[in-house]
C-alpha cells in the first residue's frame, strides 16, 4: 500500500514540477507577458503526456497522481481562469479565421465586381463629390485643385476625414479676379489633412486665381448636368466609388471603380499619373475621369511665386 501511495505522490509531484515550475521561470523573463497564451498550452500538454505516458508503461498509481493534480487545478480559481483564457484564445482564433475568410472573399469581389469606366457624353462644368474621403497623401485640397486646373464648379455634398464628418454642402470655383476679399474667398489653396505628419511641412499655396467658396443650403438640382462621384458601401478594405453622369434626361452610370487599400490596387487597373501617389485613390480616379493632370506640379504653374 505504501508503494502505491508513493507512486501516486510521485506522479503528483512530477506533474507539479513539470507543468507549473517551467511556466513560473518563463514568466520571470523580460517581455514574457506577450507569450502568456503559451503557459496553459504547456501545462495542459505536459499533464496529458505524463498521464498517458504512465498509463503506457503500466504505472497506474502515478497516472492517478497526475490526474489528481489535474482535477485539483481544474477546480481551483487558477484552473478556472486558465480554462477561461483557453476559451477566450479559442474564440479569438475562430473570430480571426472568420474575419480573414471574410476579407479574402471581399478581396476577390473587389477584383472582379468593378464596372469599366466609360467616357461622358459631354464636357460638364459641375463636379459633385458626395460624402467623399478627403484626407490622404495629396498635399493640397482636392476641390481647390480641381477647380483651378479644370475650371469646373466643385460641390462637396458632405466630406469625411478619419473620424471627422462634415455634412455641410460646400461649393468651390476658381476665377481670375482682382477682388478676392469677400466671405470665404481666398487666393490660397488649402492643405489636405493627413493622419501621419508630413516629412516636409506644407503651407497653403498662394495662386494667381481667386477661389470662391460658399456654403449651399441644398445640393444642386438632380437634373443639373454634372459628373457625380459617390461612395458605395462594400466591406473589407475595398473602397468602391460610383461614377455617374447626370443629365437632364436622367442619370447614366459611367463606371464603378474599386481601390483595395491594403495593397494599393485599382480595379480596373488604372495608370497612376506621374506625380500622384498610389494612395491617393480619389485623385487617381478624378485624373482618369476628367482626363486632367491634377498633380502638385500642374498646380504649381498657378503659384504666384512661379510668375515672378
Amino acid at each position: 500500500m505504501k508503494r502505491y501511495f508513493r507512486e501516486v505522490i510521485f506522479g503528483f509531484v512530477a506533474a507539479v514540477v513539470l507543468a507549473i515550475v517551467p511556466p513560473i521561470v518563463f514568466l520571470a523573463m523580460p517581455a514574457a507577458g506577450f507569450f502568456l497564451f503559451v503557459v496553459p498550452i504547456w501545462s495542459v500538454g505536459v499533464v496529458g503526456l505524463l498521464f498517458f505516458g504512465f498509463l503506457t508503461f503500466g504505472r497506474i498509481p502515478a497516472a492517478i497522481g497526475v490526474a489528481l493534480l489535474a482535477i485539483a487545478v481544474a477546480l481551483s480559481p487558477v484552473g478556472q481562469a486558465t480554462a477561461a483564457l483557453v476559451g477566450e484564445i479559442d474564440k479569438n482564433l475562430k473570430e480571426g479565421a472568420r474575419a480573414n475568410a471574410y476579407l479574402q472573399s471581399k478581396r476577390k469581389e473587389c477584383a472582379t465586381g468593378y464596372v469599366p469606366l466609360k467616357k461622358p457624353s459631354a464636357k460638364h462644368d459641375l463636379l459633385v463629390l458626395e460624402d467623399m474621403y478627403m484626407c490622404g497623401d495629396h498635399n493640397y485640397d482636392v476641390p481647390d485643385t480641381v477647380a483651378i486646373l479644370t475650371g469646373m464648379r466643385v460641390v462637396e455634398a458632405g466630406r469625411f476625414c478619419f473620424t471627422s464628418r462634415k455634412p455641410e454642402i460646400r461649393e468651390t470655383l476658381a476665377e481670375y479676379s482682382d477682388n478676392c476679399t469677400g466671405g470665404r474667398d481666398s487666393a490660397d489653396v488649402g492643405i489636405t489633412p493627413k493622419l501621419v505628419q508630413r516629412k516636409v511641412a506644407v503651407a497653403p499655396l498662394r495662386v494667381d486665381m481667386c477661389l470662391r467658396r460658399r456654403t449651399l443650403p441644398d445640393p444642386p438640382d438632380d437634373r443639373t448636368p454634372a459628373i457625380v462621384l459617390r461612395p458605395v458601401p462594400f466591406g473589407g478594405d475595398c473602397k468602391v466609388t460610383e461614377v455617374i453622369e447626370r443629365t437632364a434626361s436622367g442619370d447614366v452610370e459611367l463606371g464603378r471603380l474599386h481601390y483595395e487599400a491594403s495593397r494599393q490596387r485599382y480595379y480596373p487597373d488604372l495608370a497612376v499619373p506621374e506625380g500622384i501617389s498610389r494612395y491617393n485613390s480619389l485623385v487617381v480616379f478624378l485624373s482618369e475621369i476628367l482626363q486632367q493632370d491634377l498633380s502638385d506640379k500642374a498646380l504649381m504653374k498657378h503659384a504666384v511665386e512661379a510668375k515672378n
